[in-house]
C-alpha cells in the first residue's frame, strides 16, 4: 500500500523517531517531553488505542490541549479487521505523531500484528514523524514484548518496529531486570533495554537519547557462556541527558 508524502518541495526532510514514555500524561510527570513531542508535530497527533481505553484517551486529549496540541484525532480499534482498512491505515500514516497505548498487551498485539496498520506505523516512522508509546505500549515496538501472566514477567514476540531491541517498562519492579537479563542471555542477538518509571526515551535511527529518568541497557554480545550460566553480561545504568549507540533500526 503506497501512502502520500508528508513533506515536500523544498522543506527540511526530519529524522524519523520511536519514543518510550512510562508516565501516565494525566499525573504530569513527563508533561515538558510531551509539550516537545507535540510542538515538533506541529500540534497534530493521532491516539491509537484499544476501544476499552477510549474514555482514557479522551483524558488525555484534554491534558494534551494544555500542551499545544491543536488537532487530536483518535483511532479506537475493537477487530483485528479494523487493523486491516486502507483508510484506517492512511489516517494513521499521514499523521506526524501517533501515540499508542494498551491494557492487554497480548491482545492488543494480535489486534495489529501483520497488519496494514503496522506497516502504516512504520510509514510514519520512515515519512520523519514520530511514534510515541506510553506506559506498558512500551515494551511492545521491539522485537521482543513482555507482559505479566499469573504473577510472572513472560516474553512473547513484539511488533519488531525497532529490530534488535527487548524494551521491558518499570524494569525496577520485582523481577523484571531479571527476565530481561535472562531473555538477553538467550538471545544475544538483541540488546535489552530496562525503563524506569517517569521515563521518557528518544530513539533515532543507530542512537537512543534519555530524555528523563533512568534506562537500563543490557547486552550480552560479548558474554561468556558456561554449562551453569552467563559471564560478562553488560549492564550500563544510563541517565538524563545521556546518549547511547543502537542497533540500525
Amino acid at each position: 500500500m503506497r501512502y502520500p508524502r508528508r513533506y515536500r518541495g523544498g522543506e527540511s526532510v526530519r529524522q524519523g523517531y520511536f519514543a518510550l514514555l512510562t508516565a501516565d500524561p494525566l499525573r504530569g510527570a513527563l508533561n515538558r517531553v510531551e509539550a516537545r513531542l507535540i510542538e515538533e508535530a506541529r500540534g497534530e497527533a493521532l491516539f491509537l488505542i484499544p476501544y476499552a481505553l477510549r474514555d482514557l484517551a479522551e483524558a488525555w486529549r484534554l491534558v494534551y490541549r494544555d500542551l499545544g496540541l491543536r488537532r487530536g484525532r483518535v483511532v479506537y480499534l475493537r477487530r483485528r479487521e479494523e487493523a486491516f482498512d486502507p483508510e484506517v491505515a492512511r489516517r494513521v500514516a499521514e499523521s506526524p505523531l501517533v501515540i499508542l497505548a494498551a491494557e492487554s498487551l497480548p491482545e492488543f498485539l494480535d489486534l495489529i500484528r501483520n497488519s496494514l496498520l503496522l506497516q502504516a506505523l512504520a510509514e510514519v516512522y520512515r515519512q520523519g514523524g514520530g511514534v510515541v508509546a506510553v506506559g506498558e505500549a512500551a515494551g511492545l515496538l521491539g522485537e521482543a514484548a513482555f507482559y505479566a501472566l499469573e504473577g510472572e514477567v513472560r516474553a512473547g514476540f513484539g511488533l519488531a518496529l525497532l529490530r534488535g531491541l527487548a524494551l521491558l517498562p518499570r524494569v525496577e519492579e520485582r523481577g523484571r531486570f531479571l527476565a530481561l537479563s535472562r531473555l538477553v542471555a538467550d538471545n544475544p542477538d538483541l540488546v535489552g533495554l530496562g525503563l524506569l518509571e517517569n521515563t521518557a526515551l528518544r530513539l533515532l535511527r543507530g542512537l537512543g537519547e534519555v530524555w528523563a529518568g533512568g534506562v537500563t541497557l543490557v547486552d550480552a554480545g560479548g558474554a561468556e557462556y558456561t554449562g551453569r550460566g552467563v559471564r560478562g553480561l553488560r549492564v550500563d545504568v544510563l541517565s538524563t541527558g545521556e546518549r547511547f549507540p543502537l542497533p540500525s533500526l
